[in-house]
C-alpha cells in the first residue's frame, strides 16, 4: 500500500507563533520529525517507548474532499506502522479543542475514517488524557539519554552487577560499582541509557524515577 511506503511528510511544516513548534530527533525513524505542538511531541515520545511501533511519520497523507461544493483537503497528523496489527492514522488535538470544535473536526475525521477504511488502516485521535503526566515526565527523562554515547566498559560493569543481583536500586548499583561519589556520577548516565535501550528494566509507569527506583536485568 502506497501510504505505508511513505518516508517523508506530504505537507511542509508550518511554524507558528500560536503554538510551540520544533524538530524531534526520532531514534526509530533515524531522522528528526517536525512537530506543530507540544502534544504532537508528546505523541512522538510515547511512540518511541511502544515496543510494537516500527516507524511513524508526520503529515503522512493529503486527503482531498469536497465541502459545500468546494474542493478542500486535510492532513492527519501522524501515521504509525506497527510490528503487529494495522497501521494507524492519528489526529493530535487537545481535549478542549476536540470539544470546542467538535462539529467542524467531525467533518475532517469522517473523511479520515473513510480514507482509513479504504486503505486498511485505523483512524484514531490522541489528546493529553492518553498519557499519565508522571509517565510522560519519566519518558522525557529517559529519552534524553537515547543518543548518549556508549561506553562498553562502563555498561558491561553495570550489567555484570545486575547479573549477580535479581533487583537493586539505582543508588545500590552505583555503590556496588564504586564508593566514590564523583565516579558514581560518571556511571549514572549509562544506567539511564541502558534503561532506555531496554537492557535494564525499570518501572517508569506512573511512579517518579529516582535513585531508589528498582533495576533488574532484562533477560527476555
Amino acid at each position: 500500500m502506497e501510504i505505508n511506503n511513505n518516508k517523508l511528510p506530504k505537507r511542509k511544516p508550518k511554524k507558528t507563533f500560536r503554538s510551540v513548534t520544533g524538530y524531534f530527533p526520532s531514534k526509530k525513524n533515524d531522522r528528526s520529525l517536525f512537530f506543530e505542538s507540544m502534544l504532537e511531541k508528546t505523541l512522538f515520545i510515547t511512540l518511541e517507548f511502544d515496543d510494537n511501533v516500527l516507524t511513524y511519520l508526520e503529515q503522512p497523507v493529503k486527503i482531498n474532499y469536497k465541502l459545500k461544493n468546494r474542493n478542500t483537503s486535510y492532513h492527519p497528523d501522524c501515521l504509525v506502522n506497527y510490528k503487529k496489527g494495522k497501521s494507524k492514522l492519528i489526529e493530535v488535538k487537545y481535549s478542549t479543542e476536540l470539544l470546542e470544535k467538535k462539529d467542524k473536526l467531525e467533518i475532517k475525521f469522517n473523511q479520515a475514517r473513510l480514507y482509513a477504511e479504504q486503505n486498511d488502516l485505523i483512524f484514531d485521535t490522541f489528546d493529553e488524557r492518553c498519557i499519565d503526566v508522571q509517565t510522560l515526565r519519566n519518558m522525557e527523562f529517559l529519552y534524553s539519554f537515547a543518543f548518549h554515547p556508549s561506553d562498553s566498559e562502563k555498561e558491561q560493569i553495570i550489567l555484570e552487577i545486575l547479573k549477580e543481583n535479581s533487583e537493586v536500586s539505582v543508588s545500590e548499583l552505583l555503590t556496588s560499582v564504586t564508593e566514590n561519589r564523583f565516579e558514581q556520577a560518571k556511571y549514572l548516565p549509562y544506567v539511564w541509557k541502558l534503561v532506555f535501550d531496554k537492557l535494564i528494566k525499570l518501572d517508569y509507569q506512573n511512579i517518579q524515577i529516582n535513585m531508589n527506583s528498582q533495576l533488574r536485568l532484562n533477560d527476555e
